[in-house]
């Protein structure tokens, strides 16, 4: 029972991440999520009680599958450089396995802030957010710029998942694949500041 309830939500979830891919929060509709994934309105409703719980629930799977790689490079390697080196391919091949989730992600963090309602949904999930990177901060540690400053791990890793999403968003917001080189040249321009 678990397992038909586990694939009934992927399925439903799947098929959000298509519509949404193809059309902003607001244009798209549960019909349109119900005729792709082959169950029933009703029944997505009964998982999700809202379009934005659903689209809530994709950007947090997203999160978590993001943070939860990040954190097995941080404790698999004791470098910082290394991380640092591994966070930023670990980007590009997110990139270029599954461009469309950086587009659905702008576009539901997007559309969420237009309305009162939605933007205290997306609130929620960016204190959730801030929660999960603080937790992989930890995790990183202090770190020793090449200027002698400390600063924590929390800070230097928001500044490079800031940088490397900014250049990624960018891009694909306009319609255009990141460049490799630009993404490892963020990666260098972190390691290079750290001893």
């Amino acid at each position: 029972m678990k397992t038909e309830i586990k694939d009934k939500k992927e399925r439903i979830l799947k098929a959000a991440q298509e519509i949404f891919f193809k059309k902003s929060f607001y244009e798209a509709t549960m019909d349109e999520i119900a005729q792709i994934s082959g169950i029933k309105k009703p029944t997505i409703y009964y998982y999700f009680p809202s379009k934005m719980d659903l689209a809530s629930q994709l950007l947090e799977i997203n999160i978590e599958n993001i943070f939860g790689k990040i954190e097995e490079i941080i404790i698999s390697n004791k470098n910082i450089k290394e991380r640092i080196k591994i966070i930023a391919d670990f980007y590009i091949n997110l990139l270029e396995d599954n461009s469309k989730m950086f587009i659905i992600m702008q576009r539901i963090g997007y559309d969420f802030m237009q309305k009162e309602e939605s933007k205290k949904k997306i609130n929620l999930f960016f204190e959730k957010l801030l929660e999960r990177q603080k937790k992989a901060g930890i995790l990183f540690g202090d770190v020793i710029l090449s200027s002698e400053k400390k600063v924590s791990g929390n800070i230097f890793l928001y500044s490079m998942i800031a940088a490397l999403g900014r250049a990624i968003f960018e891009n694909v917001s306009q319609g255009r694949k990141p460049k490799k080189d630009d993404l490892l040249a963020i990666g260098d321009i972190f390691i290079a500041s750290v001893n």
